[in-house]
This record gives structure tokens, sequence and C-alpha cells, in this order.
């Protein structure tokens, strides 16, 4: 099995702030949820301005909801980053390999895990990573300019060209 791209980061501030900050904020049903509560938080504010009433639902659950994926998001964040290290001591180093059958994914742990091309359910790709998720959940990170073999721009057309498409 030839290495065709591989990939290495840590897993640090960086990399917890990036998949806790898509996950909580810019999956598409999030963004559909935001769209309406604010929404709903303008027909508050149109409400109070020009009737001089106060809906609570219209006002408060909007606000209470966010102010929630805000709170929930720092401390996925914290406790991310606490449990790598306080079970591993330091933060965890991964190395991806991808080769035309498959995808090896190692960490400083010991652990390993691999992926085949046909169990890959979804691809995104932010600014700083590419998250591969299985069809089990799974998720598999790449950070964009970690690959010391190959780029990340070539890994995409790779990952197309296995008819597999990136959003």
């Amino acid at each position: 099995m030839e290495v065709v791209f591989e990939n290495k980061y840590t897993r640090d501030k960086e990399w917890a702030k990036d998949i806790i900050g898509f996950i909580s904020f810019r999956r598409p049903i999030h963004i559909v949820i935001y769209v309406l509560s604010f929404i709903c938080l303008g027909l508050a504010i149109f409400n109070l301005i020009f009737n001089n009433t106060i809906s609570i639902v219209y006002f408060f659950i909007p606000t209470i909801w966010a102010a929630l994926l805000f709170y929930i998001y720092f401390k996925n964040l914290n406790y991310t980053l606490k449990r790598d290290l306080e079970i591993h001591k330091k933060p965890i180093d991964v190395e991806v390999r991808i080769t035309e059958e498959k995808i090896i994914q190692s960490q400083s742990t010991g652990s390993e895990f691999t992926l085949d091309y046909e169990d890959i359910k979804k691809i995104v790709k932010t600014k700083k990573f590419i998250y591969l998720w299985s069809k089990t959940n799974m998720l598999y990170s790449l950070k964009n300019d970690g690959f010391t073999v190959g780029s990340a721009d070539a890994f995409i057309t790779f990952l197309n060209e296995k008819g597999l498409k990136c959003k």
C-alpha cells in the first residue's frame, strides 16, 4: 500500500475550536434554527417597538437558545481539551495516511483506525481542517496545512475522483 497523501497535526485548542465550532454553529440544521430564531427575535423587537408588548415566546426563547448554545460550545471545548490532557498528559498527535484503498489514522496514544472510502458519508472542508464523517458517525480530521505528502486541494480532488463530494 503506497501512501498517496500523509497528514500530521496535533489535537490542540485550534483543532477543538474548529471542530466544536463546526458542530455547534455551522451544520445546516443549526443554521436553519438560527435563522428561525432571528426571525422570532425580529418579530419580538417589532412588537416591542410598535405595539409596546413583549412576547415571551418570540423574545426569550431565541435569546435563551443562543445563550445555551454558546454555553454548550465553551463547555465542550474545555472538556475536550481537559479530557485529552487528563488521559494522555499531553495533546494527542495524529497522523493520517491515505492510500488508494483506504485511510489509516494513527494517534500518539497507540490507537489506529481504518476508514474505507465506501464508508465515508460526508466530507466537509473548513478554513483549517477537512473532516470525514463515516457512516457510523466517526469523525476523521485532516489539517489543511498539515500535509507532508500531497496537499489539501489535491486530496479533495482525489476524493472527488473516488466519487465523494466535499461540502
